[in-house]
């Protein structure tokens, strides 16, 4: 009996262990939309072949900004963090189209204190296909508790382009 024992729970930890995630894994203080959540909800997620699954947002003419993550820095978690990176997937039809990947720090009373941005470019990228584009915020003399970290995608040129898989990690 002892011995069906050892053989069961040997078995399930054999079972466990090949069932482990093959994906990369995302930071301790990470948050992810895929969009797979808000399909029905948004009329910017659509449905198609998305990078991660089936759902993707839309960015179109009638958007200047995408979804945009906008959290204060001690909800997060109590102790300062090193840097923020901000990711995600984008696919641009048109090889003309450009938007931009920004961060920025806000003070309660001011206008933002620190802005980065990184320039998504389909002549780069290439036209109709996901890849992956990035942005890193040393945090260095910007944290403070009260402060609000701000990511969004900037479509200034109201362009159409797809977007999948945004992440913003704090790193401590």
């Amino acid at each position: 009996m002892k011995g069906q024992f050892v053989f069961f729970y040997l078995v399930l930890s054999l079972g466990f262990s090949a069932c482990q995630s093959t994906t990369q894994p995302h930071g301790e203080y990470a948050f992810l939309n895929d969009f797979e959540g808000e399909f029905g909800y948004s009329p910017n997620v659509v449905l198609g072949v998305g990078h991660s699954g089936r759902a993707y947002f839309l960015m179109d003419e009638t958007m200047e900004f995408g979804p945009t993550f906008t959290q204060t820095f001690k909800n997060v978690y109590g102790r300062p963090f090193s840097k923020i990176k901000y990711s995600g997937y984008v696919m641009m039809p048109d090889p003309h189209n450009m938007a931009f990947l920004t961060v920025q720090v806000w003070d309660t009373t001011e206008p933002p204190l620190e802005v980065v941005q990184t320039e998504i470019n389909a002549a780069d990228l290439g036209a109709n296909r996901w890849k992956e584009v990035s942005i890193e915020l040393p945090l260095a003399g910007w944290y403070a508790p009260d402060r609000q970290i701000r990511c969004f995608v900037h479509n200034p040129g109201k362009q159409t382009f797809f977007l999948d898989d945004l992440k913003v990690e704090f790193i401590p």
